[in-house]
């Protein structure tokens, strides 16, 4: 007998078994599709969904106020609407159809125009250190999202600069010929270029599925750990795994003819979740996409790997559904799967790297989200997949060979 023979012989009860099929590839599909349909991305592709929801009462009524206020709309980022009071703006956010409202004060004109150009140069330290508010403009966003709204502020905030920033350049006689000899579209492309450059850095107001679909197909392709486990308690109940231990094949190849219909079913799980990725958010696979087939391979033989030692461990039904379904949720909480990696405190982003999980997806955002793939960086993490794959490996066959 051979491990091929094995190997055939799993992939064979594999595709009989619905529960296992359905766990594997249709419930990951499934849930992925659920996300899409959430965030507008799946059958009605409304754009509207992917914006920021902004309510605006301008008390201000001017035209350098409603100059910010078409500044924010042409934000691909924001759809802004128009309310006429505070009170009706703060319903908005209260029934969830605004993420904030922003409120421009009636002194707002005056404030602007009593900024210097230096001042605005130096905003950490002068009137403008106080934010929004220095110019009367006041943001508000239920308690729950108090976190969000501090990075809208940042972006609203340079928005507001860059419509003020030319008033006050013209009372300087330094800037004011610069100011008068710039044209609107030079002096619009400079400041959106500025505005751009700034919301670079800020996280969270791009589109969130790089962190979002690698974070859940790592959670998905170690969900092949339960189905592995119950196949060898079936094995093991039918007296089929005795028997082939008795045939003429060593430990390890038997091992490595049952792990391998189950990581080739990981792989294409995680290639179709990618494939879903693309086709119901529009997701960007990087700059170079051929680099997510060696991060797939080795989360898959990471994630088999531990499977078999699972399969090792516990010896029922119960202890399957108890330990498998634990050792699920707590390492992809730990290691970034339910929240970006990069919103970690630092101390939790060094736990984190005692699970794969967390190699894996560090893996994927250095071939998702950078301009160029950081090769050196995919290359260790791919490293230590494979280092974890054969500790548990060893561990599998050691624990096999003893309890059998």
């Amino acid at each position: 007998m051979s491990a091929w023979q094995i190997t055939r012989k799993d992939l064979l009860l594999l595709l009989k078994d619905r529960r296992a099929v359905v766990l594997l590839l249709v419930l990951p599909l499934l849930f992925i599709s659920i996300v899409g349909m959430s965030t507008g991305q799946f059958l009605t592709r409304d754009d509207d969904n992917q914006r920021f929801r902004i309510m605006i009462v301008d008390q201000n009524s001017s035209s350098l106020s409603e100059e910010v206020v078409q500044s924010l709309q042409r934000h691909r980022e924001f759809l802004i609407k128009k309310a006429a009071t505070p009170e009706e703006a703060y319903e908005a956010i209260q029934r969830g159809d605004a993420s904030l409202s922003i409120t421009i004060g009636p002194d707002f004109e005056r404030r602007a125009e009593e900024l210097r150009i230096s001042e605005i140069f130096n905003s950490e330290t002068g009137p403008l250190a106080g934010g929004p508010e220095a110019l009367d403009i006041k943001l508000e966003v239920r308690p729950a999202a108090i976190g969000l709204g501090r990075l809208l502020e940042a972006v609203i905030f340079t928005q507001v600069i860059k419509v003020v920033a030319p008033v006050a350049a013209r009372k300087n006689p330094v800037t004011r010929t610069w100011v008068t000899e710039t044209s609107d579209e030079e002096m619009t492309a400079n400041s959106t270029a500025v505005a751009s450059s700034v919301e670079k850095h800020i996280p969270g107001l791009t589109a969130v599925y790089s962190w979002i679909v690698p974070g859940f197909t790592v959670m998905f392709a170690f969900f092949v750990i339960s189905v592995m486990a119950r196949s060898f308690i079936a094995e093991r109940e039918n007296g089929t795994l005795r028997r082939l231990m008795m045939a003429p094949i060593s430990p390890i190849s038997l091992l490595a003819g049952k792990i391998a219909p189950f990581y080739l079913t990981s792989v294409i799980q995680c290639l179709l979740l990618f494939l879903c990725g693309r086709m119901l958010f529009g997701m960007s696979w990087g700059p170079a996409p051929v680099y997510l087939l060696p991060v797939v391979l080795c989360t898959s033989l990471a994630a088999t790997a531990l499977g078999l030692l699972l399969a090792t461990v516990v010896h029922s039904d119960q202890q399957v559904s108890s330990y498998g379904t634990t050792l699920i949720l707590v390492l992809s909480s730990m290691s970034g799967c339910f929240f970006p990696r990069d919103m970690f405190p630092q101390t939790m982003k060094k736990i984190s790297l005692v699970t794969p999980h967390a190699w894996a997806l560090k893996a994927f955002d250095a071939v998702l989200t950078h301009a160029t793939v950081d090769i050196a960086t995919v290359a260790s993490c791919c490293s230590m997949l494979i280092l974890f794959a054969a500790v548990f490996f060893t561990a599998g066959v050691w624990r096999f060979r003893t309890v059998g």
